[in-house]
């Protein structure tokens, strides 16, 4: 899309959760059946079928919409045939957009392979999780995934690449089975996370850097060895009533440089407990008024949804967040993982 039609639709995104406009040509056109109502305006030349606008949001129903749209529509025809808007230029515009676009919903298919959402089975526990990439493609990552030890360990991992996009995705596509392969041949989790960000450091040089916890849970006994990149530290959840506790300690980003020092944290989950697990983009969502959800609210959601499973914490606090940005274009991804002892 040429840079004047973005300013003639540019007023429109003032009105977030309320309207959007946008300009399809005969290659981008959706035909699938939305559920919101919509209004729509083809654009026309000297005969020449060029694209339309497409208005959608609950203010379509405002006779001023309707007014508006056909009044942008006539603008943008007015300009073609000035000579202010290139007519070949406009389609080309739009058929770049639409091969991009077709590329990311690829990439989107691919990373959501990479990124699994179906946890191991493992007696004795309760696994859940929740991924959503805040763009086509997203920078987070988790892992849930048996280790090839005595005794069966679970891996668990969450990550977070700062950035967003494309830059993000790709660093996430590389370091994710590296630290895969680190905390299987690794005497532990910090152990891991060195040998991660040795390669990262002496390979990459990348300007990204990658926030990360890594854990090690011990499915007999219940014990975990957690060790922390600069990610959000995990709340614990007893299964007693007792209050939700933060799991602190850790050390610096990975990728930044090397050595890489970090200590290791050893939590118990006695029957009952919950450890969750979460990446910035739920403290961080914000909502139309510009608030954050913060941690307060995590808390207090967790809390309130603690009687249930794993499943059912990870449902709800997802549900919170969901509901709390309405509306508003995702500023992060987001990203929960709940392990639960039965």
């Amino acid at each position: 899309m040429t840079d004047a039609i973005e300013s003639i639709l540019r007023p429109f995104a003032r009105v977030p959760g309320e309207l959007t406009v946008r300009f399809e040509d005969a290659a981008t056109r959706s035909t699938a059946a939305l559920d919101g109502p919509r209004l729509t305006r083809d654009i026309q030349v000297d005969g020449r079928y060029l694209g339309r606008l497409v208005a959608e949001g609950p203010a379509v129903r405002e006779r001023a919409i309707s007014a508006a749209l056909e009044a942008v529509a006539i603008g943008i025809e007015r300009l073609v045939q000035a000579g202010g808007i290139d007519a070949g230029a406009l389609s080309a515009a739009a058929d770049a957009r639409s091969g991009i676009a077709a590329e990311l919903a690829l990439s989107r298919l691919q990373q959501r392979s990479l990124v699994s959402l179906e946890p191991p089975e493992v007696p004795g526990y309760d696994l859940a999780s929740y991924y959503e990439p805040a763009r086509e493609i997203g920078g987070d990552f988790f892992e849930l995934f048996v280790l090839r030890r005595r005794g069966r360990p679970l891996g668990v991992v969450i990550a977070d690449v700062t950035g967003k996009g494309i830059a993000a995705a790709l660093l996430m596509a590389f370091a994710r089975p590296v630290i895969h392969t680190a905390l299987q041949a690794a005497n532990g989790p910090a152990e891991a996370l060195r040998r991660t960000n040795r390669i990262l450091v002496d390979e990459l040089r990348t300007a990204l850097f990658i926030t990360a916890l890594v854990g090690r849970l011990e499915v007999r006994t219940g014990r975990m060895s957690i060790a922390n990149a600069g990610h959000e530290p995990p709340l614990l959840v007893p299964s007693d009533g007792g209050p939700i506790v933060s799991v602190e300690g850790g050390g610096r980003m990975l990728g930044m440089s090397s050595p890489l020092d970090l200590p290791e944290t050893e939590v118990e989950l006695a029957p009952g407990d919950r450890l969750v697990l979460y990446t910035d983009g739920v403290t961080d969502a914000i909502a139309s008024t510009g608030e954050r959800f913060g941690k307060d609210r995590m808390i207090a959601t967790i809390d309130r949804a603690r009687g249930g499973s794993a499943h059912d914490i990870v449902r709800e606090l997802s549900a919170a967040v969901s509901g709390f940005c309405e509306g508003m274009i995702p500023v992060d991804d987001v990203t929960i993982v709940a392990v639960g002892r039965h």
